[in-house]
C-alpha cells in the first residue's frame, strides 16, 4: 500500500497518524485503535483525502467529539478525525456558518457571546456538530435539525450546500446523501423570538436574546441534567432509542429492574436508565455484553425490542 500511503503525505494540511489508541477520545472510554487516525484541517484536505480513499476503495469511521460511539476492542481501520475543522463564523446578516468539528458546547458559548437562543436544550450534550446534525441529536423537545438550514456535504468529487427541507430529519437520524460528509452547516438567526419559529416552510432560527438571559437557561438546563444523568462517569450518552414518543427507553429497563444493575464495570446507571456508564475498568466487550443483556430482559419483560442509539464500530481486519 506504499502509493496509499505516499498520496495520503502529499495531501497539504493533512496530519497522518498510525496505530492511535481511541478509548480516551470517547466518551465512554473504551476501546481499541486506529491503524491509521487522519486529521484534516482544511475542508480542502478533507476533499483531497476523500479523493484518494475512494480511488483506494478503502472504508473509514468519522470522528467527531467520541460521543454516541462504543468502539470494539479490537480497534478500527480507518479513522477520519474531524476535530479540528471547527470555525464558526456569521455568513451573512442571518444565517452563522459551523464547521463539523465544533462541539456543541463551543457553539453554545458563541451563541451567550453573540446573544442569540434556542439552542440551550441541548446543554450538555457532549457531540460534535456534524455528528449531531447526523443524528438529529436533541433534548427536552427540541432538535438540532430543526435549525439547520444549509447543509455542506463533501464527497470525493467536492464539496456542495444543500438546502434543508423539512423532511430532511427524522427521530435521531438524517437523510445526508450516503457518499458524502457534513463537513459544515448554516443555521438561520432572526432579531425577534416570535420569528423564530418555522413558517412558510422555513426552519427555525435562533433569536436575539441577552447574553445573561442564555446563560441562566443553560445553568438551569445543565442544573436539571445533572440531576438526573450520571454526568460523573464515562458514557456514551443515551443507548436506546426511545420506542415512541409515549412510551421511553429508562422507564421500560427501570421497569425489568435492571438500574443499577452491573456486569463487570459497565453498570446500568442508577441515576438515568438509558445510560450505561464505566465505573473505571470497563471494555468495550462489558458494556456491549450489558446492552445485549437489557435488550433481551426488556423484550422477554415488556415483548419491547429496543433499538441501539449508539453506534457500535466493530472490529476490522486487512482493511488497507
Amino acid at each position: 500500500m506504499q502509493p496509499f500511503f505516499k498520496e495520503l503525505n502529499s495531501i497539504q494540511g493533512l496530519v497522518c497518524e498510525e496505530n492511535v489508541s481511541l478509548a480516551p477520545l470517547t466518551t465512554m472510554k473504551v476501546g481499541g485503535r486506529a491503524r491509521l487516525f487522519l486529521t484534516p484541517l482544511t475542508i480542502t484536505a478533507l476533499e483531497r483525502l476523500l479523493y484518494v480513499i475512494h480511488q483506494q476503495g478503502i472504508c473509514y469511521k468519522v470522528l467527531g467529539n467520541g460521543s454516541n460511539i462504543i468502539v470494539e476492542d479490537g480497534g478500527v481501520g480507518v479513522v477520519l478525525n474531524l476535530s479540528l475543522l471547527n470555525k464558526i463564523q456569521p455568513s451573512d446578516k442571518d444565517r452563522v456558518y459551523v464547521e463539523a468539528g465544533c462541539t456543541l458546547s463551543t457553539f453554545l458559548k458563541w451563541c451567550i457571546c453573540n446573544g442569540f437562543s434556542g439552542l440551550e436544550p441541548l446543554a450538555g450534550i457532549p457531540g460534535s456538530f456534524g455528528g449531531a446534525i447526523f443524528m438529529n441529536a436533541g433534548a427536552n423537545g427540541v432538535s438540532i435539525g430543526d435549525f439547520i438550514d444549509e447543509l455542506y456535504i463533501t464527497t470525493s468529487t467536492g464539496s456542495f450546500w444543500v438546502k434543508v427541507s423539512n423532511d430532511f430529519f427524522g427521530y435521531r437520524k438524517s437523510y445526508i446523501p450516503t457518499d458524502g460528509l457534513i463537513s459544515a452547516a448554516k443555521l438561520r438567526l432572526c432579531q425577534q423570538r416570535e420569528e423564530a419559529h418555522s413558517n412558510n416552510n422555513k426552519k427555525d432560527a435562533l433569536w436575539l436574546c441577552d447574553g445573561s438571559r442564555i446563560r441562566n437557561n443553560l445553568k438551569k438546563i445543565m442544573k436539571k441534567r445533572l440531576s438526573s444523568q450520571p454526568l460523573g462517569h464515562p458514557s456514551a450518552g443515551c443507548i436506546f432509542k426511545n420506542p415512541s414518543p409515549d412510551c421511553s427507553a429508562w422507564s421500560l429497563i427501570a421497569a425489568c429492574g435492571l438500574q443499577g444493575f452491573r456486569l463487570r464495570d459497565a453498570q446500568v446507571s442508577p441515576k438515568h436508565a438509558n445510560f450505561i456508564v464505566n465505573l473505571g475498568h470497563a471494555t468495550s466487550n462489558d458494556v456491549l455484553d450489558l446492552i445485549k443483556l437489557v435488550k433481551e430482559r426488556v423484550w422477554e419483560g415488556t415483548g419491547v425490542a429496543l433499538k441501539e442509539e449508539v453506534v457500535v464500530w466493530h472490529h476490522e481486519k486487512d482493511v488497507y
